[in-house]
């Protein structure tokens, strides 16, 4: 819900998701239910290769507020070794505070007012 908008969480403007991301849940990289340790590199490799991205594509993460998109980073760049990444850290909470900027909702582009 968060993803599609459905729900906004606290401290951003509006609900919504950059334009163009691609979702995956920082948990899929570790046994969630389990003893919470990083998933083996066979599976991280087959976790990440189904989203179609390259190890030198430039690659942005954001989340919230850009703590779960660390988490990610650190998978895609000291775990699988992808190149390009960068963490957006002010993720959704920042982009949400400029209505300029385009937004994705439930698989419509708006641009804010």
């Amino acid at each position: 819900d968060e993803f599609s908008g459905k729900r906004q969480k606290k401290g951003a403007t509006k609900g919504g998701r950059l334009p163009n991301s691609i979702h995956i849940d920082w948990a899929e990289a570790i046994n969630y239910g389990g003893d919470m340790r990083f998933k083996e590199l066979k599976e991280l490799e087959n976790i990440y290769s189904k989203l179609n991205i390259k190890k030198n594509d430039s690659i942005i993460l954001y989340c919230h507020s850009g703590v779960r998109s660390a988490h990610t980073t650190f998978v895609l760049t000291q775990l699988l070794g992808y190149k390009n990444v960068k963490n957006y850290d002010g993720s959704w909470i920042e982009w949400s505070y400029f209505n300029d900027l385009p937004i994705e909702k439930d698989s419509i582009t708006v641009l804010s007012d």
